[in-house]
């Protein structure tokens, strides 16, 4: 056989032996991919093998397609082998790419890999190629040797630049197998290069290597896949020991969780075995028992109860055993602590099935607290319904004394006035007994308001800290079965003041209930502390706020937001009311973050006396009155307007005179009142304008006037009226008043002495 056939046959085995190695490269790598889940680098590297078989086809085509060819037109034959010598060139260039590819994403995990790009720069070589034009197979293979010298080099760099956590045997191993590779294309190169240039002293030692490299290329392609393969299994491993650790993990993490939320339970959990033993025994059954864990697991379950209680959590359990499904048994009991104390509990009893009997496991809460709480709540309810009757029974006296005061008003004050006209001696004893009558009526009336007023203002020495706490506890049933969360921040040691205890509770009551109402399931704060010689009390929720048409009549008594039947709108007027008869505050504003309300509560610390000294102090007795002045009478009771306006006349002053608040504002606005009036004499409670109101007209438009003002009225008792008198500063005088009382009172706006007429 002839040396240059004799080569050609080695050739032609080699790429039959190439082809056979890689067809069983290709199902490996594409099972594996599909075994080991999604890899991108995976499936880059099947991809790669399924490109190396395309050329080893196309070369083994040229093999048995150039014979006949060259039989024929040379220029045509020529053109053929060129458009398969470029095909074969691209085929082997998409596997270096593809190579390339899936190393650079095991490595820097990174999809964004442009592999178009390679390809387009693949089809340019491949054009250049076709265009210089060749019909043996040698030069297209000097073109790619470069190529695959430069493409195993990147590969073998990104893998050993690898860190330290990510480097296997099988990144190792491949590495270097593509450092031989490129030698032995960098062997190839120089071979075909020393072939070109008809180096024979080269030639020989190179002749083997070039003769028998399909050979080597099979070899190095068998041992690359390899290295690839065990790569492929190491990250599967990793991956999957990544998994099992994450799961161990997991598992001591919820082991962990559970641990803590047993230990850290307030309730008691106590589990027992199918012998009624304790097995499980918290930190919290510690708490309620009394209890060492390590002493008490082993012992009875039934050393836990009083003996009937023994019996009936047995009979529980046996019931819970027996059902299918089974459902927990919820029950009281009375528990046993060490010390002997009896323990009323609330139990949640069940059994989980286990591999050697079934599991009893009860929950069990201390009821003691809720109890206590009850027993206090059901005590501040029957206080709250006292004082909510008090406060009916004042504002009943308050009106019928503002019905009677008006008509006794015109008849105390007529009768005075006849007495001191010299009656003749048969009218003067009848005269005398009206004025006594009266007088009579008015202490009977006044009776009725001293009664209520000492039932609200009843005083006594109070530790504010426990009023609250106890005011709290009875509160704090309702509060959870709102889902309301009470936020407490109470400075330590509160100071003691002199307050209606009961009254103070109604407060504090009133003010955490329509928080807790406004915000159902929400969040409601509680700040107590001392400023300065004052308590300061501020709650405040996190529901929507009050309206801004509501917020300045919040306290206005009746007035309510609530459906019908669900609020009387008296609880915020009467709050008011109790804190301005104590000498405090109470004010109701929006939170500035736009969502919430908060009510601030401010009680002064200070001895009974102190306290009464804030209300409107009541005019003292005086005779006589100075003549020469100039009085407005605003009343809408014509009897005591008349009245007035007579002893006025009588006493030599000018006076004005005013049906409703209107005409009397009217009256007062007109250019002529000034600094000759001497005396504004004004009902509180009149159809159309009250008198408050006339009050705060003039404090916006003749602010000088209110130092002549003096409020005259027949219901001073209830809250709201004592409020707003507290507030104004204005002297009062209660009807039915006398003579005297109004020269006081008149003497004292006037800056000296009255006169006696």
């Amino acid at each position: 056989m002839h040396p240059s056939e004799y080569g050609q046959l080695i050739s032609v085995t080699g790429v039959w032996v190439q082809i056979g190695g890689t067809a069983l490269l290709l199902p490996l790598f594409f099972l594996l991919t599909r075994r080991t889940g999604v890899r991108p680098f995976a499936r880059r590297w099947a991809w790669a093998w399924l490109a190396m078989q395309a050329a080893l086809l196309l070369v083994a085509l040229r093999y048995l397609v150039a014979p006949a060819l060259f039989l024929n037109d040379a220029v045509v034959h020529g053109s053929w082998l060129v458009l398969l010598h470029g095909a074969y060139l691209f085929a082997k260039l998409s596997h270096f790419v593809l190579l390339l590819a899936g190393v650079w994403l095991f490595c820097r995990g990174n999809e964004e890999v442009n592999l178009p790009l390679f390809w387009f720069a693949g089809a340019v070589v491949t054009s250049a190629l076709a265009a210089v034009g060749t019909i043996d197979l040698n030069p297209v293979l000097g073109v790619q040797e470069p190529l695959a010298m430069l493409y195993y080099a990147l590969c073998a760099a990104l893998l050993f630049q690898l860190p330290a956590a990510r480097r296997t045997p099988g990144t190792r191993f491949t590495g270097w197998v593509f450092v031989c590779l490129m030698i032995l294309w960098t062997v190839y190169a120089a071979a075909y290069w020393a072939g070109l240039s008809q180096l024979s002293w080269v030639n020989p030692a190179l002749l083997l290597i070039t003769r028998y490299n399909s050979f080597f290329d099979t070899a190095g392609s068998l041992l690359l896949a390899f290295g690839m393969v065990v790569i492929l299994l190491e990250d599967a491993w990793s991956e999957n020991e990544a998994i099992r650790l994450d799961r161990l993990r997991a598992v001591a993490e919820s082991e962990e969780r559970l641990k803590a939320v047993l230990e850290t339970a307030t309730d008691a959990i106590v589990a027992a075995d199918a012998a009624g033993r304790v097995a499980l025994f918290n930190a919290g059954a510690e708490r309620t028992f009394g209890r060492q864990r390590e002493a008490t697991i082993g012992r009875p379950l039934a050393e836990l109860f009083v003996p009937a209680a023994a019996v009936e959590v047995g009979h529980r359990l046996d019931l819970v055993r027996r059902a299918a499904p089974a459902q927990p048994s919820l029950f009281e009991v009375t528990g046993l602590h060490t010390t002997g104390y009896r323990i009323p509990l609330e139990v949640a009893a069940s059994a989980q099935p286990m591999a050697d009997g079934a599991l009893d496991i009860l929950i069990l809460r201390d009821l003691t607290e809720r109890r206590r709480s009850e027993a206090d709540r059901a005590q501040l309810q029957a206080r709250l319904a006292q004082s909510a009757r008090t406060e009916s029974l004042g504002r009943l006296v308050s009106g019928v004394a503002h019905e009677l005061n008006n008509p006794l008003a015109a008849i105390l004050t007529y009768s005075e006035q006849l007495l001191t006209e010299a009656p003749r001696g048969d009218t003067a004893g009848p005269l005398v007994t009206i004025r006594d009558q009266a007088r009579r009526a008015r202490a009977i009336v006044r009776d009725l308001l001293t009664f209520v007023r000492r039932r609200e203002e009843r005083r006594e020495a109070a530790e504010f800290g426990e009023l609250l706490d106890r005011t709290i506890r009875a509160l704090t049933a309702d509060l959870e079965r709102q889902s309301v969360h009470l936020e407490l921040e109470i400075a330590p040691d509160l100071p003691t003041v002199q307050c209606d205890a009961t009254a103070i509770e109604q407060v504090i009551t009133n003010l955490i209930d329509n928080a807790a109402r406004a915000t159902p399931g929400g969040r409601v704060r509680v700040t107590v502390q001392p400023v300065e010689d004052r308590i300061r009390f501020v709650v405040e929720d996190d529901g929507p706020g009050i309206p801004t048409e509501h917020l300045r009549r919040i306290f206005e008594p009746f007035f309510t937001t609530r459906g019908t039947g669900e609020g009387t709108g008296l609880g915020l007027s009467v709050s008011l009311g109790i804190m301005q008869q104590h000498g405090g505050t109470l004010e109701a504003e929006n939170l500035p973050s736009g969502r919430g309300a908060r009510f601030v509560a401010s009680l002064p610390v200070h001895s009974t006396g102190e306290a009464r000294d804030r209300i409107p102090q009541r005019v003292t007795p005086a005779a006589g009155l100075a003549a020469g002045g100039r009085v407005v009478i605003i009343d809408d009771e014509a009897p005591v307007r008349d009245s007035l306006r007579r002893y006025f006349e009588r006493q030599g002053w000018q006076v004005d005179e005013a049906a409703d608040g209107s005409a009397g504002l009217a009256l007062l606005l007109a250019a002529d009142a000034g600094p000759s009036l001497d005396l504004i004499l004004c009902d509180l409670k009149m159809p159309g304008l009250s008198g408050r109101e006339v009050y705060q007209r003039l404090r916006e438009a003749r602010p000088e006037l209110l130092t002549r003002l003096v409020f005259a009225s027949g219901d001073t008792a209830s809250p709201d009226t004592a409020a707003f008198l507290s507030l104004s500063g204005r002297p009062v005088l209660e009807k039915p008043f006398e003579l005297r009382e109004l020269v006081a009172v008149i003497g004292r706006l006037r800056g000296r002495m009255p006169l006696v007429g």
